[in-house]
């Protein structure tokens, strides 16, 4: 530190953070180009934390931490001998301290009492969304200066002329890991801000705050009752109390919020009148608190579909936000805690994205073009607005069509990654559109995304659906030219996507005697290939099997790549059917199962017979591919099974397992059902024998009886039919000896 008078104390309260060096560090430059001292206030840094602070220190005080911030700070603040007095935490630091560092330099401070600096306040660990705040971090010291609050602490008085600089500081002190350390973090301001509300009572600094943690806690119920009953106190001890009306303002700004949070919009209409009727709201300062208020209007009414008086608010926050968007002094003195956000870019992005919807359906496509285009669409933190993006298109679909509504579908699309999140979005309203009968508001969404400039799959397929609906208007066979061409579009373009394009597609290329299949063998075969294996991984049960019909016609037209679409189709039905059936097969599924393999062999055969040589299937089998190899194996055990021959037919089954893998579920189930099948059948044949061993034994015992009466006719014609039934018996015989005998005598 310099001989000469110091003209900048820097006091920071250490703990021992982990950004702690990094916030020493940002202070040297103020050390080496100014007149400066930096006094830290230790908290509870440990020896080896307390030894690195002394090296960036001039002084070091230790505190006994009492669960008060301002008593801490003033510590710092009464060893201050500079002219002025700079504070911050020790998880901040600058990023660049010139233009602060040239205010004292070139005297420029002895024009001014305080001043203010920017505070970055960063809201996840990669530092892309943050919202600035400008507290009142310095200020030309006096005998009366002094820290007030025991958390949330400020420093009084705070004189004009006020200088604001651009500097900033950084700050992840917000930038939680998680939910839950968030959570912790309010939860310990808590009790000392119910300890300040106790002692300073109607206080809408202390009302505001215990309303801001309550809502971070997203205890929203008691936001709303601390703030409404804050507000009640205030209101009969104003006139007692020194009090700040953007605070005021901020408190009701809690209000709605949380009442939005909890979808209680009747009353946030009420809470919103009253905000408004708040005679503080007609002072000049108090403008950005009020275009807080537009915005929530403008954000409710959207939510509750008064479109128009959203449209209203919005253009009176709209009004508000080119009059005092940059002035940061409006805002540093207008607004206090949320209501600081009203001009940031996350508060603006998040407002127009839920106003879109008002600014369409109210047709104002002036209006709609301006906010929609004060956003930067290219900022990636705009993907995954997928709820808003939908209620944008349904908006446009509820009115007539216009070409702005291309216009903005177009810049959507048109995005990094852009397409593939609106085809999520277009595909899902018009299915809506569709369960719901809503047929006016489909034709209106597929003529918009004709219109598009795409060759994504759904835009090029939309345009076949859209341009059908519109064939009664021009002749046909022009339509049908036309379609004709998009159709070749889609295969040329979306070569890997045509099994994805939907049926109702495919169903007017049938009518319209569109030559879909000469179009598909325009495509290579390999990528073909590539893209049923991808396909065959998501499509649904019923999607294989309408295709597979679709290719079984196609088939007839002799090429190979049918009979290699149809052979893959009969797979993937397999494995479908099989999770279809997982629970446990039935009689009848067991059987659909086993005919689904036999066609299956059959089709894999069909397609690699023309590519070998037949001796190579006959004696040279291990040299097929496994398909082919499993597929003659299949074909073996058909015949087997038809001949009840069980021994081929196990020794079969086990040669089919673990030679084909993306089959190996299926052959397993079925291997198992077929051993299941043939344990009960002899079992059932084991009981059968001996129940007709018993009934053959309980005959012969019959005869004895009709020998011993004489009754020799009756026993001789069991006897005959016992021998048709059992020749080798041989007690038969001797029975019929016997009868011989006494019949004789």
């Amino acid at each position: 530190m310099s001989d000469k008078k110091i003209v900048l104390s820097i006091s920071m309260l250490i703990s021992g953070r982990e950004e702690m060096q990094k916030s020493l560090e940002s202070l040297r430059p103020f050390q080496k180009e100014l007149p400066c001292e930096v006094i830290l206030v230790d908290t509870g840094c440990n020896a080896a934390q307390r030894e690195l602070a002394e090296q960036y220190a001039d002084k070091i005080i230790s505190f006994t931490w009492c669960n008060d911030f301002a008593a801490a700070r003033n510590v710092g603040l009464k060893a201050a001998k500079g002219e002025w007095f700079l504070y911050l935490d020790d998880d901040e630091w600058f990023e660049d301290p010139g233009e602060i560092i040239n205010f004292f330099r070139t005297g420029e401070y002895r024009n001014y009492n305080s001043a203010s600096y920017a505070v970055r306040n960063y809201k996840n660990a990669e530092g892309t969304i943050y919202n600035e705040s400008y507290p009142s971090r310095m200020e030309k010291l006096d005998k009366d200066a002094k820290f007030t609050g025991k958390i949330h602490e400020y420093l009084l008085p705070f004189r004009q002329p006020q200088k604001s600089f651009s500097a900033f500081v950084h700050h992840y002190g917000y930038a939680f890991k998680n939910r839950e350390e968030e959570k912790r973090h309010s939860a310990r301001n808590l009790p000392l801000l119910l300890e300040m509300r106790k002692d300073e009572p109607g206080n809408p600094r202390w009302i505001l705050q215990l309303a801001q943690e309550y809502f971070s806690l997203e205890e929203y119920g008691k936001s709303i009752d601390a703030a409404v009953s804050g507000l009640e106190e205030w209101e009969s001890l104003r006139k007692q109390i020194e009090y700040a009306p953007t605070h005021v303002g901020a408190t009701y700004a809690y209000i709605l919020i949380s009442l939005d949070c909890l979808q209680k919009y009747e009353e946030e209409k009420k809470w919103l009148k009253k905000a408004f009727e708040d005679r503080l709201t007609t002072l000049e300062y108090m403008k950005p608190t009020v275009a807080f208020y537009c915005a929530a209007g403008a954000r409710l009414y959207a939510k509750t579909k008064d479109y128009e008086t959203s449209r209203d608010y919005f253009v009176r926050y709209l009004k508000y936000l080119e009059e005092l968007g940059g002035n940061r002094i409006a805002i540093e003195q207008g607004t206090a805690a949320v209501t600081a956000e009203v001009f940031q870019e996350q508060f603006i992005y998040g407002t127009i994205l839920i106003c879109m919807q008002s600014l369409i359906r109210s047709e104002d496509y002036s209006l709609a073009e301006k906010a929609f285009y004060r956003l930067d669409w290219s900022d990636r933190r705009l993907l995954q607005q997928t709820e808003w993006e939908t209620a944008m298109l349904e908006a446009c679909c509820s009115v007539s069509y216009h070409p702005l509504w291309k216009k903005i579908m177009q810049t959507l699309i048109t995005r990094e990654e852009g397409m593939k999140e609106m085809y999520v979005v277009f595909l899902e309203v018009e299915i809506g559109y569709e369960q719901r009968g809503e047929l006016a508001k489909r034709s209106r969404l597929r003529r918009l995304v004709s219109e598009l400039d795409s060759t994504h799959r759904y835009v090029l397929y939309t345009k076949i659906l859209w341009e059908t609906e519109r064939i009664e208007l021009e002749s046909a066979e022009k339509s049908r030219e036309k379609i004709t061409v998009l159709f070749w579009q889609i295969f040329e373009k979306c070569p890997g996507e045509i099994l994805w394009v939907r049926g109702e597609v495919w169903e007017i290329a049938d009518r319209l005697e569109i030559p879909v299949a000469q179009m598909l063998l325009s495509i290579d075969f390999t990528a073909w290939k590539r893209s049923l294996e991808q396909w065959g991984r998501e499509a649904s049960w019923e999607e294989i099997r309408q295709w597979a019909k679709r290719l079984e016609v196609w088939r007839k037209q002799g090429n190979i790549r049918f009979d290699y679409a149809v052979m893959k189709c009969r797979e993937y039905s397999l494995l479908h059917y099989r999770e279809i059936c997982h629970a446990g097969f039935s009689n009848q599924g067991a059987e659909e199962l086993e005919q689904m393999l036999w066609q299956y062999a059959d089709s894999v055969l069909d397609y690699y017979r023309p590519l070998f040589r037949e001796s190579i299937f006959e004696n040279m089998a291990e040299a097929l591919p496994d398909e082919a190899r499993l597929s003659l194996l299949l074909q073996d055990l058909r015949k087997y099974k038809e001949q009840e021959e069980d021994k081929e037919m196990l020794i079969c089954l086990r040669k089919c397992l673990g030679l084909y893998p993306a089959l190996e579920p299926v052959v397993g189930d079925y291997a198992k059902r077929c051993r299941d099948s043939i344990q009960s059948r002899k079992q059932r044949e084991a009981e059968a024998e001996e129940e007709f061993a018993g009934i053959v034994n309980s005959l012969k015992a019959v005869v004895r009886l009709q020998i011993e009466k004489k009754e020799y006719c009756e026993a001789e014609e069991i006897l005959r039919q016992l021998q048709q039934c059992v020749p080798e018996d041989e007690e038969i015989g001797k029975l019929f000896n016997l009868l011989k005998d006494l019949s004789t005598d």
